[in-house]
């Protein structure tokens, strides 16, 4: 009998979410077979069987968090020897391991149907037969607007109680590292506002050769080339920190983090070499990941290594946001957020208008950073915002 233990997948994972099974009760499966998906840290991984053989139990039903190191599920192979997979030494499991049922039939048909396993997840929370779906992506892939198209009629309930909402997957470890951001940083915030009039010049000028080059020059591609060119001006906010050192790690290259809002919850994918990188193919960087975020489809490697994070919500407001208070992407030092740009009382050479502005909000960690310190980076981004010609000379 073969015990195949969660293996730690990378990035040092402790737990995993069991999102669906690929094999059933009693099926032979050969080396190599797909197993089941699981979800961590903001990706979703198809584990490989290591044997090939009989599934015996599956040890897990979907929806259950699963510690590395516990048995996953067993295997009778052909020799019938005991032996367990190779994995980390197995931890306490949080639950008692309950018997898997086998996977429902319109389960069964969905696995062989193009979808990222996002996708496949939101499809089984919704009650989707994927089976039954044109898939809009490439090569007639299904995407996640193609499954929240279906109008699912929900259920009647059958009680008033409250619904319980338990955070987990990509939820799950945001609110982890958020909790050890706050409790561990020592927080300092700046606000500040910049007149936007000349961001947005930049783009009415350049816009109509981006089109012409298939792409969108979006307000968020210039101001993170603005962010990567003062970060290159101030190495402590360039930088991530050695806790068990007590300081820090300083970086030449930008490696910006982009938060985005998904279904899914936040999830910071990284654009590395920012200060390297021209407008126009910042911009085909920055679409192709919000795409790839959209689809489901970006893995661990793109959340790995960043440096600095901005957080842009002005897509998403209707309310008139003046303020925030960003929480650090721990290890990295500071957090920029901006707002929309709306029109807004100003004074302008001593002269009372109404004007495009800018919110902004900077974080950073006061262990490391000095007030005069963040003083001078908000003075550094309110120039380059207001003359974003300056990022564009630095290429």
């Amino acid at each position: 009998m073969y015990e195949f233990l969660l293996p730690d997948i990378g990035e040092g994972i402790s737990e995993a979410l069991l999102i669906s099974w690929a094999v059933s009760l009693g099926e032979t499966i050969t080396e190599d077979q797909e197993l089941a998906t699981i979800s961590t840290d903001k990706v979703d991984v198809e584990l490989p069987s290591p044997r090939a053989g009989v599934i015996t139990e599956l040890c897990w039903q979907p929806g259950d968090t699963v510690q590395v190191g516990a048995v996953f599920l067993r295997i009778e192979t052909a020799g019938g020897e005991d032996v367990a997979a190779v994995a980390s030494a197995p931890k306490a499991v949080a639950a008692v391991p309950k018997a898997a049922s086998p996977p429902a039939t319109a389960a069964a048909r969905d696995s062989a149907v193009t979808a990222a396993p996002s996708t496949r997840k939101l499809a089984q929370e919704l009650g989707v037969d994927l089976e039954g779906l044109s898939g809009s992506g490439q090569g007639g892939r299904i995407l996640r607007a193609d499954v929240e198209a279906v109008n699912v009629k929900p259920q009647p309930s059958a009680t008033t109680a409250p619904r319980r909402e338990a955070p987990s997957g990509v939820r799950a470890v945001m609110a982890e590292r958020m909790g050890y951001s706050v409790q561990t940083l020592a927080h300092s915030t700046l606000n500040f506002e910049v007149p936007a009039d000349g961001l947005l010049d930049l783009r009415a000028r350049l816009a109509p050769a981006a089109e012409d080059a298939g792409l969108k020059l979006s307000l968020s591609v210039i101001l993170a080339k603005c962010v990567a060119t003062a970060l290159t001006r101030h190495a402590r906010f360039n930088a991530t920190i050695d806790e068990a050192a007590k300081g820090l790690l300083l970086h030449d290259s930008v490696n910006l983090g982009l938060a985005l809002a998904s279904a899914r919850g936040l999830t910071v994918p990284v654009l590395r070499d920012v200060q390297d990188k021209s407008l126009f193919a910042l911009a085909r960087l920055l679409g192709e990941t919000v795409a790839r975020g959209r689809d489901g489809d970006l893995q661990a490697a793109d959340y790995k290594d960043g440096t600095f994070t901005l957080s842009n919500t002005g897509g998403l407001e209707t309310a008139n946001l003046l303020s925030a208070r960003p929480v650090i992407n721990a290890p990295q030092t500071a957090i920029l957020w901006t707002s929309r740009i709306r029109n807004r009382p100003r004074v302008i050479d001593d002269e009372l208008e109404a004007g495009p502005m800018i919110n902004c909000s900077l974080s950073f960690d006061h262990r490391f950073i000095d007030g005069a310190d963040g003083i001078a980076f908000c003075n550094d981004i309110a120039a380059l915002f207001e003359t974003p010609e300056q990022a564009m000379a630095a290429e």
